[in-house]
């Protein structure tokens, strides 16, 4: 549960950003251990990442193919991590010279996927070799595991393995009609010649799962033992080429896409700027997850709450109403530059729109929160003690925050944003909102180097007198000279900024890992389907920064903040561990 009274300060960073001791180009489970020690000798009290549910092509964590199933590519697979992978294997499958090249510059997803799952093939192989041929402790806890898991476990299963039969091709809709539902898959395969292969793949995808759950499960027994809480990420969507929507089809409405309106802080992409984000997930049929009391959300909710303490959820306002697209994401390009009434004819005669109603009548929003309200109750009931936050950021309803801070439930705090309407000024740190989450970018923004890069650029710039404003406006919120602000992000600055934030009544001051060491790394620009997205890592493990200049001032002075504002973690507090 979350208490606003004991304050506590954070960071977050993508898994696959971490780079570990002995990574495969990605970071992974024990990357996440070496995170917590670090958050431990830093006075961090939570570790924030992104959903860590398994990713197809696209490499994004809020498209997995599962809302349930966890990302092979982010575990650890070498011997001393997995009991069946022997030594032999492992140096066959993983020689030094391949590793030392996937460990150079960004992720390479495809190398890297294709290399875990071999090793794990050979691990699951011994496993069936020596564990299940002789009914084994190990092989009988497996089986227990599938047993507990049949709420999701089968259909996944399945799906994961036609997805192999299919040469990778998540969409399902593309497959053979007989293997386009869940019942008609299982009915093809039990006259299919080789069934016994497929059954086969289906219990090495169940190991996978078996061994991810339980790495993870690790993770949060070690960030227990260190006073550090995890914050898992629950998008609002699930992908509409996931085992989930293949499985329950009547559960989802594949005619529209859910995404977000414009907003004029995402600039990169024409259509985003004019239309907004298409994010192509399907919506919800909301009767019909009533009818079953909800049983596919109480799953996902009980998955997550096994591994982290809190959970974000992504995108909270779609529980009031979504901004709907009546296209798919691979349509965009051909309503860049149209006419409403252009763009209305190309898609049927419907445009973008919120559903399942707009709040522009007072009825309507009202229908909205209640039903919204309903929803998140149902959520929090779920969670038991696990502390559920809400990320709230975007074309907001008014009546979304009362509602959250009724629930108990924090949202999101952005200084840049929270400013009087009328002259832009900041809110003062002393006033920003005691339940809530601040920081000062999320993943999808630029980290604060470049945020103030872009800002003076600005001032000298075209913009001038505008962006001049923009600057005093943050030197006020920051308490320095408003009328000689640096043209650099000074160590001043940054210092200026982590004051700010740890000194405000906030809950919860979480830094990206970028804006706490002061560093450009970008993990992902909304409305670019780019290769960059979701694949650029730490140039260094965090033990490196720990000890070396700059960065180790930087992280002084983080500690020194959260010990003078009281967000270490209790333990930490008490014990002196601090460096």
């Amino acid at each position: 549960m979350i208490n606003p009274e004991k304050k506590l300060s954070g960071i977050m960073v993508p898994v696959f950003a971490l780079r570990g001791k002995e990574d495969f180009g990605i970071g992974d489970t024990a990357a996440v251990a070496e995170a917590i020690d670090f958050c431990c000798r830093h006075g961090v009290s939570v570790l924030q990442v992104l959903p860590i549910n398994e990713t197809s092509g696209d490499n994004s964590p809020y498209n997995a193919i599962s809302s349930v199933a966890l990302d092979p590519v982010l575990l650890n697979v070498t011997p001393q991590a997995i009991p069946d992978l022997s030594v032999e294997s492992f140096e066959r499958l993983a020689p030094k010279e391949l590793l030392c090249q996937l460990s150079q510059g960004s992720v390479d997803y495809r190398r890297v996927k294709l290399l875990k799952l071999d090793l794990l093939q050979a691990a699951y192989e011994k496993f069936r070799r020596e564990e299940i041929s002789r009914k084994s402790a190990r092989f009988l806890s497996f089986e227990k595991w599938q047993a507990d898991e049949a709420s999701w476990l089968p259909a996944y299963t399945l799906f994961r393995t036609l997805i192999d039969l299919n040469q990778g091709n998540v969409r399902w809709t593309e497959w053979a009609p007989e293997m386009q539902t869940f019942e008609g898959a299982l009915q093809w395969l039990s006259a299919y010649a080789g069934q016994s292969e497929i059954e086969e793949r289906r219990q090495f995808f169940a190991y996978v799962q078996w061994l991810a759950f339980g790495q993870w499960k690790s993770v949060r027994s070690l960030a227990q033992t260190r006073s550090v809480a995890l914050m898992g990420d629950m998008p609002f969507g699930v992908s509409r080429y996931s085992a989930d929507v293949w499985a329950q089809q009547e559960l989802f409405d594949r005619q529209w896409c859910g995404g977000a309106p414009p907003e004029t802080f995402f600039k990169d992409d024409l259509f985003t700027a004019q239309w907004g984000q298409n994010w192509g997930i399907p919506l919800y049929c909301w009767e019909e997850h009533r009818k079953e009391d909800f049983a596919w959300w109480r799953t996902r909710i009980r998955k997550i709450t096994e591994i982290f303490h809190y959970f974000r959820i992504d995108h909270v306002l779609g529980f009031f109403r979504i901004y709907s697209f009546p296209w798919l994401p691979e349509r965009n390009q051909e309503f860049v530059n149209l006419t409403p009434e252009q763009a209305a004819a190309l898609a049927g005669g419907k445009l973008p729109q919120f559903l399942p109603r707009s709040d522009d009548e007072p009825e309507d929003a009202e229908a909205n929160c209640k039903e919204g309200r309903a929803l998140l109750q149902m959520i929090l009931d779920e969670a038991g003690i696990s502390g559920v936050v809400a990320e709230d950021l975007g074309v907001v309803p008014v009546y979304v925050r009362p509602l959250l801070k009724e629930l108990g439930i924090p949202g999101f705090t952005i200084p840049f944003w929270e400013c009087n309407e009328d002259d832009r000024s900041l809110t003062p740190r002393e006033k920003l909102p005691a339940l809530s989450l601040a920081t000062y970018a999320t993943h999808d923004h630029l980290p604060l180097v470049l945020i103030w890069e872009d800002m003076v650029a600005r001032w000298h710039g075209a913009d001038g007198h505008a962006a001049w404003l923009e600057v005093q406006h943050l030197m006020r919120f920051l308490k320095l000279d408003e009328e000689s602000p640096p043209k650099l992000f000074t160590k001043e600055l940054h210092f200026a900024m982590m004051k700010a934030l740890l000194e405000s009544p906030c809950w919860l001051a979480v830094f990206m890992i970028t804006d706490l060491l002061a560093t450009s790394e970008r993990f992902n620009q909304p409305g670019l389907a780019a290769d960059s997205n979701w694949s650029q890592r730490l140039e260094q493990p965090l033990s490196f920064y720990q000890n070396s200049s700059p960065f180790k001032e930087r992280l002084a002075e983080f500690a020194r903040l959260s010990r003078e504002n009281g967000r270490l973690p209790e333990a930490a507090a008490t014990a002196g561990t601090i460096l």
